[in-house]
């Protein structure tokens, strides 16, 4: 059994056959590698989806791209669903599970993004996730769309290739962050 320090709390890796043959560290990294433009196209989809919070109820919509984010991650084995006290405010919360039915560690986002200001400033559509020089431009692909792309597909990696902490991992992604 190897042990993997996360902040403050201790996880530990079980190494159990068949179910837990844990795959070497460039293994994983290799898999991150070769998701680039899955990864990139899921940042794009996530980005194409405006979710803008004005300060101002009724504001945000985030239940589109939770959803979005939902139906990704159901499609890739991961539990996760919906809450919300507001039908247009969906927070999105799921669970890679571990060996015990509690969790240990949770990635934090949020759905919402910040309005477009003067749109003459913009080169790309805020809401089009153009590629340009290397980047994916669009409200939302660096606050906070890029980083739930990202824990999302953290969830998908350990996910396909069978990596399961003795606790598991929660992911929630929040609505109304921005104000």
């Amino acid at each position: 059994m190897d042990h993997a320090f996360v902040g403050h709390t201790k996880s530990t890796i079980h190494v159990n056959q068949p179910r837990h043959i844990m795959p070497s560290l460039q293994t994983l990294l290799d898999d991150v590698d070769d998701s680039t433009v899955e990864i990139i196209n899921l940042l794009q989809g996530l980005v194409r989806i405006p979710s803008v919070n004005t300060g101002v109820m009724p504001t945000g919509d985030e239940t589109p791209v939770a959803e979005f984010a939902r139906d990704w991650l159901v499609d890739q084995g991961i539990h996760a669903k919906i809450l919300g006290r507001e039908p247009k405010r969906g927070n999105l919360i799921a669970v890679a599970p571990g060996d015990e039915s509690d969790t240990s560690l949770m990635l934090m986002s949020h759905l919402d993004v910040v309005p477009v200001e003067d749109l003459g400033k913009w080169q790309h559509e805020p809401f089009s996730g153009t590629i340009s020089r290397g980047r994916v431009y669009g409200r939302g692909s660096s606050d906070c769309k890029g980083l739930l792309a990202a824990q999302m597909m953290a969830l998908a990696i350990l996910k396909r290739n069978n990596v399961y902490l003795q606790k598991g991992i929660r992911l929630v992604s929040g609505a109304d962050e921005e104000h």
